[in-house]
């Protein structure tokens, strides 16, 4: 059947896009006609292919284009084990415009991206109705309400299980046949509606679920029970077998949902940081109580001892400390005054402040973390896909066991016995464990690392980082403070000393690089020439054209040495005057990174500057190599510099005055050889180099550009959260681990146990119950998890 897919392109410039993309999407198996319009940025063609959108999105990608779908996260009821997730994800898959369908157990979600159009979701909505799903709401930053008081099921069925569950307790109490009736009917049919429904949905889709399993363990003990009980062999019913069983599971149920909250309790206390209201100053200076989604930028709030700050800003007046720890993990306070910048969430402390809004509440920092959390926590993990194809199979093999115990016992003589067995099988079973084993853990460490201040921005780049085993670090910003001052400079005697500051700064108007920063500050108080051109050179220099008066302009060179040889001309060194010789050899051995200043016909001077390392910059390295890591240090600057900062920091792999091509080669080369390369740069001179690493990580996490690239974001400067981001990497996928073993170790088991008639059904359906529960608890530990190296170490 043939179809017509129309759907919008970004990035069509030119008649030349259209043809391109007219022929790579008609050369696809089963188009059959395309048609691209330039006007309307818009693809129409027809398909007999059945779900060929994502296919056709990465090849596009691939050229350059991109197909502008929109991400959806709406949390569901209906979810219950892995054959669910299963389930909705291959209905959801088969829809036209509909891509990266994933259904996460552990925090009941559905996220899956689609075509901008009302009628797509639509279509979305009708599938999870239909599959037996109820949407909750559709909201990215939700979050369930703590399950803290037992549901009226549970309740009633626990009341009315109880004289059921006597006569096993004390064999003296029993319980006439027409009451065990009376008992266990309600718990049967009213009580366990849901499961009833649920595995009637899943019938109706060909599919079988956990609910499958539940429905026809606990019919089976009922319905025997009553047949027995009217041919009048009332010796032993197994009316208590059924309504134990559907106590237990809900039990288990309730106690796994709070578990699950537990797990993913660290997105949740994220987004109840997001303020609802704020005080918006007037021109009158009066402040007014507003919803935070009014607030512009450019507006002025007022916050009062003790508030939280209701959006990213500057402090426009007043004083005071303000706690980032919930956002940043440091635990410390800061002071922020005039013109500093503070996040909303964060809390004020003794004084009162005004701010004004420099981001909008949904592009705050906040709101941006509680996206990339979610958008981490809703991805899977490569073997999730293993786990996901065991489960689709899991329930009807268990179907086929329990057919076999009950064939296998009747040939044996005792059909009763195997009736009951075949029970215990169907209600041990447990796809659940399966299903949650892996999420729970994904969101427990994702949201652990959120709280300390690291921000995965994907599972790849989580499980990357439990494999790592070659950290590369850049000197400037990184294990230094990346705020270099000028504190010496030479003059030649064709200038002086303030002449050649004011002409360094100048030329460096053009520049974002710290040490352009560190120029333009020593030279505040001196007025700047004009500047006309400028082009930087990354890992050499820069050259500016300079306008000195009304009539003459002149070109100015700024950099290291085989840069100015490069541009004044071979055999440089032997024109540099002896005084700036002798003054550049005793500041490269003090460990200072020196700058020529030079114009087209000599140089003019040296500068100095000095970067302060970071206070915790040598134990951050030492607990890296303690995780048994390799650690590197490749940088730009000169080798007497960078040879003496790694003795500081001991590290023993280090190279000098590298260009950013050449720490990309130095990169490629540890891949060749098989290492797993976490690399930690500057993203400017080293951008090359943190693409081709495994694992990019961005320090200062609060700018856009390192939220927006960054494989893990640290929220704060401190170079001691890198070990701390691959140590609970290590630890989340040990939990994920352990949880899977757990997960198969206890069906491996537990299903032949009740096959061999060892173990009562309601029994059974304890350990079923209590499977999950102990799965999701293991990995509610990682909320806990404290980091092998604590800020307090740094100090010592």
């Amino acid at each position: 059947m043939t179809q017509t897919l129309v759907f919008p392109l970004r990035g069509l410039r030119c008649a030349g896009c259209v043809g391109k993309v007219e022929k790579l999407l008609s050369g696809q198996e089963g188009v059959s006609e395309v048609s691209v319009n330039l006007a309307l940025n818009q693809v129409r063609l027809d398909s007999a292919a059945p779900a060929l959108l994502p296919k056709l999105r990465q090849l596009l990608a691939e050229q350059g284009f991109d197909i502008p779908f929109v991400r959806h996260c709406w949390q569901i009821e209906g979810l219950n084990c892995a054959s669910c997730v299963s389930k909705l994800e291959n209905a959801l898959a088969k829809l036209e415009g509909i891509d990266k369908v994933n259904v996460n157990l552990a925090l009941n979600q559905v996220s899956f991206e689609l075509l901008p159009d009302a009628q797509d979701l639509a279509q979305v909505k009708q599938a999870l109705t239909s599959n037996g799903f109820t949407l909750k709401q559709s909201a990215t930053n939700s979050s369930n309400p703590p399950a803290t008081s037992l549901p009226w099921r549970l309740l009633l069925s626990m009341a009315l299980s109880l004289p059921l569950v006597l006569p096993m307790l004390e064999s003296s109490f029993t319980v006439p046949s027409l009451w065990q009736f009376l008992l266990a009917t309600p718990v049967q049919f009213l009580i366990a509606k849901p499961f009833y429904r649920g595995a009637f949905q899943a019938l109706k889709q060909g599919s079988s679920t956990m609910d499958t399993l539940v429905v026809m363990g606990t019919s089976t003990a009922y319905f025997y029970s009553i047949y027995l009980w009217l041919s009048g062999q009332a010796g032993h019913l197994y009316f208590e077998a059924a309504a134990v069983i559907i106590t237990l599971i809900l039990l288990g149920k309730h106690l796994e949902e709070r578990a699950k909250q537990r797990a993913a309790k660290s997105i949740a206390e994220l987004v109840n940081l997001s303020p609802q209201r704020a005080l918006r100053v007037n021109q009158q200076g009066l402040s007014e109580e507003v919803d935070v989604a009014e607030l512009r930028i450019g507006d002025v709030i007022l916050v009062k001892p003790g508030e939280q700050i209701a959006a990213d800003g500057e402090v426009s007046w007043g004083s005071s400390e303000v706690s980032e720890a919930v956002i940043t993990g440091e635990s410390v306070p800061l002071e922020k005054s005039l013109n500093d910048s503070v996040l909303a969430g964060s809390l004020n402390g003794s004084g009162l402040l005004q701010v004004k809004v420099t981001a909008e509440n949904q592009h705050s920092t906040l709101s941006k973390i509680i996206q990339l959390v979610s958008e981490a926590q809703s991805g899977k993990a490569p073997i999730q896909g293993l786990v996901d194809k065991i489960s689709h199979y899991f329930v009807p093999v268990v179907l086929l066991i329990a057919l076999a115990t009950l064939l296998v016992w009747t040939l044996l003589g005792d059909f009763n016995q195997g009736l009951i067995a075949a029970v215990s099988v169907l209600v041990i079973a447990c796809p659940c464990a399966l299903g949650l084993a892996t999420p729970t853990a994904l969101v427990a460490g994702t949201g652990r690392g959120a709280k300390l201040g690291i921000l995965y921005r994907n599972i790849q780049a989580l499980e990357l980082s439990h494999k790592v085993t070659d950290v590369v670090f850049d000197k400037t910003g990184t294990l230094t403070q990346g705020k270099p001052s000028l504190v010496k400079l030479a003059a030649s005697e064709s200038t002086n000393e303030e002449e050649l500051i004011r002409l360094a700064a100048s030329a460096q108007q053009g520049s974002q690089h710290p040490l352009a920063s560190a120029m333009l500050k020593a030279a505040e108080s001196v007025p700047l020439a004009p500047l006309n051109y400028f082009n930087s050179y990354p890992g050499l220099g820069i050259e500016a054209q300079l306008r000195i008066d009304d009539e003459s302009e002149a070109m100015y060179y700024l950099g290291n040495l085989s840069f100015i040889e490069h541009r004044l001309g071979q055999g440089l060194e032997h024109a540099i005057p002896s005084q700036l010789q002798s003054s550049t050899e005793q500041w490269l051995a003090e460990g200072l990174t020196t700058v020529y200043v030079a114009n087209k016909q000599q140089v003019l001077g040296v500068l100095a500057l000095k970067d302060e390392m970071r206070s915790n910059a040598k134990i951050a390295v030492e607990a890296l190599q303690s995780l048994a890591l390799n650690t590197h240090l490749l940088s730009g600057d000169a080798k007497s510099v960078t040879e003496d900062f790694a003795q500081q920091v001991a590290i023993q792999h280090w190279q000098a005055e590298l260009l950013p091509e050449q720490k990309l080669a130095q990169v490629s080369q540890m891949q060749a050889q098989n290492s797993v390369v976490m690399m930690l740069g500057d993203g400017v001179n080293d951008a090359p180099a943190l693409a081709k690493a495994d694992v990019g990580i961005a320090m200062g996490g609060g700018s856009d550009i390192a939220l927006n690239s960054a494989d893990i974001v640290l929220m704060r400067d401190d170079p001691l959260l890198i070990a701390q981001a691959i140590a609970l990497a290590k630890q989340t996928w040990r939990t994920l681990q352990q949880n899977l073993f757990w997960a198969f170790i206890y069906n491996l088991i537990g299903i032949p146990i009740a096959a061999m008639g060892l173990l009562n059904p309601a029994f059974a359906g304890a350990a079923m119950a209590l499977s999950s529960v102990c799965v999701v608890s293991n990995a509610v530990r990682l909320n806990y998890w404290q980091s092998p190296i604590t800020h307090s170490e740094k100090d010592v």
